[in-house]
């Protein structure tokens, strides 16, 4: 597996919103895209679309919280895909055109007020230009993503998965189904600067199997913080507790 042949990434997504962080007062940051002025900008040779212009897929989305907090942390398009036809009416039923009604305008508040206070980032110069935000876009759509997920070659600038894969290697037929998951994703990618971010709880050495059948350009391996670190996690079970270490795997297109 191939960790630095891909060039560093500017931008943010918190951490905390892919996983269940429990230091909301102290988000950890990792780079899987930069915006830039006007569209695009380069790093390394490798551009990638600004927030407004990105589409995100987030698959296995179940009732997870993430779409939300991108919208809220400016990107304007993002798909949720889950197996669960229930999982999906539930979502479709919370996310109401209210809510993204109120969104934007909670969203251009925000905007205006960094304009006055002139806390732009130079980054978001051509977007705080603007006096109002584009309407944040946020579908839910059922499908199974070890099978075909109904979307054209290259639809999407980033993908998305917050522990599908480890949930999908704990059913029948897992290791066909997760690679099927895999190939799936990679047609979804745009070529060029298409990043898959998948979240896990297992180690490199038993991920690689996955990340080697398609053509990527380069994978990065990031663990995240644990209690030997002085930042960790960890869940009761009965009496005992047990300390969760997670990765966070960069897959470039």
């Amino acid at each position: 597996m191939c960790h630095n042949s891909a060039p560093p990434l500017g931008g943010e997504i918190r951490l905390h919103t892919l996983h269940n962080w429990p230091y909301p007062g102290r988000p950890l940051y990792f780079p899987p895209l930069v915006e830039g002025e006007e569209e695009v900008s380069q790093i390394g040779g490798r551009y990638f679309p600004s927030k407004e212009n990105c589409r995100v897929l987030n698959v296995g989305s179940g009732n997870s919280l993430l779409g939300e907090h991108m919208l809220r942390d400016g990107y304007k398009d993002v798909v949720n895909v889950d197996y669960s036809s229930v999982v999906i009416n539930k979502l479709k039923e919370k996310y109401t055109p209210n809510f993204f009604v109120d969104l934007k305008e909670s969203l251009d508040r925000g905007m205006r007020l960094r304009n006055q206070l002139g806390l732009v980032d130079t980054r978001d110069d051509h977007a705080a230009s603007e006096s109002v935000a584009p309407m944040p876009k946020m579908t839910f759509e059922v499908a199974d993503a070890t099978l075909y997920i109904p979307h054209p070659d290259e639809s999407f600038d980033i993908i998305i998965c917050k522990k599908t894969l480890d949930i999908i290697l704990c059913s029948e037929g897992s290791i066909a189904s997760a690679k099927q998951m895999m190939s799936e994703c990679f047609r979804l990618l745009k070529k060029d600067h298409g990043v898959m971010i998948i979240l896990s709880s297992a180690k490199p050495e038993d991920r690689a199997f996955f990340f080697e059948q398609n053509a990527w350009s380069g994978i990065e391996n990031i663990r995240l913080p644990s209690k030997e670190d002085g930042q960790y996690w960890d869940q009761r079970r009965g009496h005992e507790r047990k300390t969760i270490q997670a990765y966070a795997y960069i897959l470039y297109k």
